[in-house]
């Protein structure tokens, strides 16, 4: 009898070790520069690109030229994608926009007031709370001087089970006042890969 609820106890704790195997996922860091999983764009492809577009940038005779240590203030437009995937181009405009005020070589102005930034400004002035020479009024923002745009576009080959994937970020940032373009360059990326045979 001893022996047959000890086989039972033993079948259990067997089972409900299967089952929080079976429940809970193996999770693991990933090294940000490991090698590609897939032909699409991945995370990797993404931080090296923001990366190499910002030291380009920052680093070219133009838009040094351009800005003479003045700090324009400058307005990046979300890139927009022109490829078959979904890639989150509002986050890597981001990324871009981060790395770009952390220069400290441009201003940035948020284009995303809001009805309550609008209400607060109006308050400031209605309510006679505070000092109206240094309340501020709706027309007083930053004007940007400097636009910023790109995309990203991709070439697709398969040639029997192999697919060639090619993608080019493309940037160009522009001076409004002089209609000047002070910047340009590009980013290539090429994967390949081999589609599995059927059945294995």
């Amino acid at each position: 009898m001893k022996q047959s609820l000890f086989a039972m106890m033993g079948v259990a704790a067997a089972a409900m070790m299967i089952s929080g195997c079976a429940t809970t996922p193996a999770v693991r860091e990933v090294a940000l520069d490991r090698a590609p999983i897939t032909s699409k764009i991945e995370p990797q492809d993404v931080r090296r690109t923001v990366e190499k577009m910002a030291e380009s940038l920052l680093s070219a005779p133009g838009v040094k030229e351009a800005t003479g240590g003045a700090r324009p203030v400058l307005d990046i437009e979300p890139l927009k994608n022109r490829t078959t995937q979904h890639v989150d181009m509002v986050s890597i405009t981001d990324s871009l926009r981060s790395q770009l005020l952390r220069s400290g070589m441009f201003r940035f102005v948020d284009k995303s007031t809001s009805g309550t930034d609008i209400e607060f400004m109006d308050s400031q002035a209605q309510l006679g709370l505070t000092d109206q020479k240094k309340a501020i009024k709706p027309g007083q923002q930053s004007a940007a001087q400097m636009y910023l745009t790109g995309s990203l576009t991709e070439i697709k080959n398969q040639v029997g089970r192999t697919v060639d994937q090619y993608y080019k970020f493309s940037m160009i940032l522009k001076d409004l006042r002089s209609g000047e373009l002070v910047w340009t360059d590009e980013r290539e990326i090429r994967k390949e890969s081999v589609k599995p045979v059927m059945g294995f």
